[in-house]
């Protein structure tokens, strides 16, 4: 076989196969299975003791959840500002947030409700 035959043949073996690699490429991308979204929720259970300084533990029913709290997170006791530190082991707490694999994220605890 001449030199110009075989490069001909690569470019052409190549070229056709681009395609093919790139459009494998995006049938994957596209059948990738989207992460999944966290589920707003609220849950009603008592305090059962803090796990740092920004998380605690809440039981409802025979279910416990890790419950984080951040800047954002809103600690109320009869329309009062609380500080997460001020929560005490059998409290009734209504915590409203983002749930993801067992641990709510939470946007608001309120005291007693």
């Amino acid at each position: 076989m001449h030199p110009h035959r075989i490069v001909a043949a690569v470019t052409l073996a190549l070229g056709a196969s681009v395609p093919v690699v790139a459009g494998a490429a995006v049938a994957t991308a596209q059948v990738a299975p989207a992460p999944m979204a966290a589920m707003t929720v609220s849950r009603t259970g008592t305090f059962e003791k803090l796990l740092s300084m920004s998380s605690f533990e809440l039981k409802v029913g025979m279910k416990s959840y890790a419950v984080k709290t951040n800047a954002m997170t809103h600690i109320t006791d009869n329309g009062m500002k609380e500080r997460l530190s001020s929560l005490k082991k059998g409290e009734t707490l209504t915590v409203k947030g983002e749930l993801e694999m067992g641990t709510i994220l939470a946007t608001s605890v309120v005291v007693g409700r």
